[in-house]
């Protein structure tokens, strides 16, 4: 069974995971988005899938699920007018794209008749790296990235690919978790489970 995996930002991670085959084997990289605007980005990656699926059809894509809300973070500023620091609250305009992208990587799928669902953050973590692991400095992608190592997994040189790379592997291996996946897809779903439970056992 053919899985993939995104671990979707402006630089999204990508894990192409055989079940059939060893960890070593599995694809992993990470892409970059490009355009002037946020509608030309997420058409950017709506593109690449698309070119992906023409080459390789997954049985499955899990995609990280994006945040449903907005959070504004504090940031010091200069006061132009006293001239002092102050706190301001800023939002990053990264959190306003990251849906649009998921959007855009659902969209791709279904018209590939692909299906797929979105797994939680907390959900593939607990499954890949065990209920109650807690990484040191709250850092989820060092611990992905040794995780990745230690199957013999192989991600790409720069370092911050390889971040990107390792997070979107363990969303790979926690496919049959999504919890949202469109009742379109419902059948595909419950079927690719029963696959890999009879495979397992």
């Amino acid at each position: 069974m053919l899985i993939l995996g995104l671990d979707i930002a402006t630089s999204s991670g990508v894990c192409w995971m055989d079940t059939a085959l060893p960890p070593e084997t599995w694809r992993c990289l990470a892409i970059s988005v490009e355009g002037e605007f946020a509608e030309d980005r997420t058409g950017d990656l709506a593109l690449y899938l698309r070119d992906e699926f023409a080459v390789r059809r997954p049985d499955f894509v899990a995609i990280e699920m994006p945040r449903r809300d907005v959070a504004a973070y504090p940031k010091q500023v200069r006061d132009p007018k006293t001239g002092r620091m102050k706190t301001i609250h800023t939002v990053n305009a990264d959190q306003l794209l990251l849906p649009a992208l998921a959007a855009s990587a659902a969209a791709a799928c279904d018209l590939a008749g692909v299906p797929w669902g979105c797994v939680h953050q907390k959900t593939w973590r607990a499954t890949y790296f065990g209920k109650g692991f807690k990484p040191s400095g709250d850092d989820w992608k060092a611990p992905a990235i040794d995780a990745a190592f230690q199957q013999g997994i192989q991600l790409p040189l720069e370092k911050k690919a390889q971040r990107d790379a390792a997070e979107a592997v363990g969303i790979a291996t926690a496919w049959f978790k999504c919890s949202q996946v469109p009742a379109r897809h419902h059948k595909a779903f419950i079927d690719l489970q029963a696959r890999s439970r009879r495979v397992a056992a």
